[in-house]
């Protein structure tokens, strides 16, 4: 059983900027972690990133880099004076890439935690083979999760389903982090390898990525809190 609280980051994933204020207004203090992702970030660009840091939550930027390894290496360099406390990149550029990635990071983004991407939450074993993978979905979050770690990578992200097995694979220090996160009685979505947030807390999580369970939510606080109570108990008493 992992001993951690795991913590929450909310998937900021919206329709529109004032809705995204809305939210972060509603889920208050209790809330310390915001992920941006592509949709977000390409619509509202760095400013938002500015403006959620500067309202105090800490940002995780979700850009999945992919390309060759100079390209992804310029690609730090053009976010490295944001306020983003975790990025995230695709292992499957390969060791020149993450190696290159973790090296600038290092010296010039050093409050920045870098995230491996393995295998999306999306993909199955069917989806895997459907794009010529023929390692089954457990072997191959292994291999690029190990491959990620050994080049410098500070943190996996991995479905929930991952976290037993990648957590005494990996060295300590490396961090997971989890979406595919519904808790018990909410809808899956197009996410199919998915747990709750207690049995990911005791699998090894560090930090758990949730959208739709709070964004939909008549009440995104109390869904926030329903969640932080689930995976600390102690604190609901």
């Amino acid at each position: 059983m992992h001993d951690m609280v795991p913590s929450v980051i909310l998937a900021l994933d919206v329709e529109d900027k004032n809705k995204a204020r809305a939210i972060l207004q509603a889920t208050g203090d209790k809330l310390e972690w915001v992920k941006i992702g592509l949709q977000t970030y390409l619509r509202d660009g760095p400013d938002f990133v500015r403006e959620v840091a500067d309202s105090g939550k800490s940002v995780f930027l979700d850009l999945k880099l992919y390309d060759i390894p100079n390209t992804m290496a310029k690609a730090l360099e053009s976010l490295a004076d944001l306020p983003i406390g975790m990025l995230t990149l695709h292992a499957s550029a390969g060791p020149e890439a993450l190696t290159r990635c973790s090296e600038f990071a290092n010296e010039l983004m050093p409050d920045t935690l870098l995230l491996a991407v393995t295998v999306l939450t999306s993909m199955d074993q069917e989806v895997l083979s459907s794009i010529g993978v023929s390692s089954s979905v457990e072997k191959q979050v292994n291999r690029l999760a190990s491959l990620a770690s050994e080049a410098g990578i500070g943190g996996i992200v991995c479905s929930p389903l991952e976290l037993s097995r990648l957590r005494p694979l990996l060295p300590d220090k490396v961090k997971l982090v989890t979406p595919g996160i519904r808790p018990s009685g909410s809808e899956t979505g197009d996410q199919r390898r998915i747990m709750t947030p207690g049995a990911a807390r005791d699998a090894g999580a560090d930090y758990l990525v949730i959208g739709r369970p709070i964004l939909s939510h008549e009440n995104p606080a109390v869904a926030l809190e329903e969640i932080q109570n689930e995976l600390n108990p102690a604190t609901s008493c």
